[in-house]
């Protein structure tokens, strides 16, 4: 935990942080959920039934059903639930479960017109949310002069530090969950491979079957008909341990070129919003190793920060237990210091 130098540390909000994880745990929440239209895309609007203390904006991470996703709206309400008003954009790339060049660039634009628009933005504090390979996304946008100057923090559930390491850890590590496998091929071989049609459209159906039985482990055997011959040249990509090395070589090459987007910015502004980590000591897509290597890098900078590792999380999945006091009580001071940065 660090605090930027010449300031005062801001208290943190306990009574918010409560009423957030209660309403987590009990999946209810007094407010209004209203979708409307912004540039092209859907976002859902999540309002306190008072006055919000701020306006919080989350990017989803690659699910399937996006801003729909049960897990997402239980948090969007439990984030009103402590008086804030929650804006969860629709991303039509990452919806899609893709990953690519563009896609940096199309979140920046939307965070930016979002911020800037006084119709969905009605407070003057700003945080930023995301989870998973999202996060640089958020990031980023604080080196982005028009955004930095607009958000008071920023929010990372499961985000990383090193994208070359957690591409090594999905692709080559047998603990790795393989759906993050299936997305990094997918997404290669659409944008660096795109003439090897067949392999893409296999893997389109693999990410989705996955991802639409999120509650079961992933069998590559099971998702791909070995009898075909693409698909069984992807199976021994995706299973081989050889392959899977020589694989994860393109991919290190590619995030020095078009997905030079995805690295995190080696150093951050000094005027960087305060960040809170959160991160599920079970995760097996996102190693809990690279929160603690961002708030490494917070530290030496002198940024403010909180690093939050939970064993009441695993990736995408959350069970709060009031029987674990001790979990849930670190989980509570987490959000406490996040309210509590919200206010400038």
């Amino acid at each position: 935990m660090s605090g930027r130098q010449g300031r005062p540390k801001p208290r943190p909000d306990w009574w918010g942080a409560v009423k957030l994880l209660l309403s987590f745990h009990r999946n209810e929440t007094k407010g209004r959920l209203e979708t409307v239209s912004h540039d092209d895309t859907w976002v859902d609007i999540y309002d306190p039934p008072t006055a919000p203390i701020a306006t919080v904006i989350f990017v989803p991470g690659l699910a399937i059903r996006g801003r729909e996703d049960p897990r997402i709206r239980r948090l969007g309400w439990a984030l009103c639930a402590a008086g804030l008003r929650v804006l969860i954009p629709d991303i039509p790339s990452i919806r899609a479960l893709k990953i690519s060049a563009s896609q940096p660039a199309e979140v920046n634009a939307l965070l930016k017109s979002l911020a800037q628009d006084r119709a969905v933005v009605t407070t003057d504090d700003i945080a930023l949310m995301s989870v998973s390979f999202s996060s640089v996304f958020i990031l980023r946008a604080a080196l982005d002069g028009v955004l930095g100057d607009r958000v008071s923090a920023l929010g990372l559930i499961g985000g990383y530090f090193d994208i070359e390491k957690v591409a090594d850890f999905l692709i080559t590590s047998e603990r790795a969950d393989p759906y993050g496998r299936l997305l990094i091929a997918r997404s290669f071989f659409a944008e660096f491979e795109p003439a090897n049609e067949g392999a893409v459209v296999a893997l389109k159906h693999a990410i989705e079957v996955s991802a639409l039985n999120n509650t079961k482990p992933i069998d590559l055997d099971g998702l791909f008909d070995v009898s075909d011959p693409v698909e069984n040249s992807l199976h021994q990509l995706l299973s081989d341990p050889k392959a899977r090395r020589e694989f994860l070589d393109k991919v290190t090459n590619v995030f020095d070129g078009g997905w030079a987007g995805y690295r995190i910015p080696q150093e951050f502004p000094q005027r960087m919003p305060a960040v809170f980590l959160l991160h599920g000591r079970a995760d097996l897509v996102i190693p809990t190793e690279e929160s603690r290597r961002l708030a490494h890098q917070f530290a030496r900078q002198g940024i403010a920060h909180h690093l939050c590792v939970s064993n009441l999380m695993d990736h995408g999945n959350t069970a709060i237990s009031l029987r674990r006091a001790v979990d849930v009580y670190h989980l509570v001071a987490g959000f406490a210091w996040f309210l509590a940065h919200l206010r400038r």
